[in-house]
């Protein structure tokens, strides 16, 4: 039988295949149990993480329209739409990488495109502070001046065992970049810089290391673009 690809059960997951496609997948999925106990995790995860913030989502005021912002968000929180570079980690429930950039990516769903409250009312030296003492660790804001964006402030989040932040970057046209700070993900080992992308278009460069979990995040530049930031980012907080 000829290999199922990692889009096609990416759609599969989603729903999206036509019905002679979904036989062969299907098929291909009743001999295969190890990708067949992953698309199901992937479904079960998916249907839990809408119905937890579809409500959430539909309370905000957005700058597109609630449907929109609905698919969106159901598009980030499953699993199965992820389509990660080859140097990612094995994408599987339970990786450390996987829920980070879950969180980060629902993140910049709800906040980037925020008009009336997307960050804290702060200034920017008592925010970093605030944050640094929530965090329990040095929360820094990184130049990305020479990609055109300024800092425009950030916000504390919620986490399953430690805080989260979530620094926010504007360019003149308008576009955000949301830059996640997850200490309960850092890991002994560092990842380098990977990259993730979501159905709805949201890219993400993110890395791992031994004292924090970051995440780049956004839904209007292209991977090139997102990288040169990236690379601004990760250069000025691993130094």
């Amino acid at each position: 039988m000829t290999p199922i690809g990692e889009a096609e059960l990416q759609a599969y997951t989603d729903n999206r295949l036509p019905d002679e496609r979904r036989r062969v997948v299907e098929a291909w999925l009743a001999s295969h149990p190890d990708d067949a106990a992953r698309i199901a995790a992937y479904r079960v995860l998916g249907e839990q993480w809408r119905a937890a913030y579809a409500p959430v989502i539909v309370r905000r005021k957005r700058r597109w329209r609630v449907p929109a912002a609905i698919a969106a968000g159901c598009a980030i929180m499953a699993l199965g739409a992820w389509q990660v570079s080859e140097h990612a980690p094995h994408y599987l429930p339970g990786n450390p990488a996987v829920e980070m950039v879950r969180r980060a990516s629902l993140a910049h769903a709800v906040y980037a495109p925020e008009v009336n409250h997307p960050v804290e009312a702060r200034s920017r030296d008592e925010l970093l502070q605030w944050l640094s003492e929530r965090l329990q660790m040095k929360v820094q804001a990184p130049s990305l001046e020479a990609a055109g964006l300024a800092f425009i402030g950030g916000r504390l989040l919620p986490g399953e065992r430690a805080p989260a932040a979530l620094l926010m970057y504007e360019g003149a046209n308008g576009q955000r970049v949301t830059l996640y700070w997850g200490p309960e993900f850092r890991r002994e080992r560092e990842t380098g810089l990977v990259h993730a992308r979501a159905d709805n278009g949201t890219r993400i460069y993110y890395w791992l290391d031994d004292g924090c979990a970051y995440a780049i995040a956004s839904a209007e530049l292209d991977e090139k673009e997102l990288l040169r930031i990236a690379k601004m980012a990760y250069a000025q907080l691993e130094k």
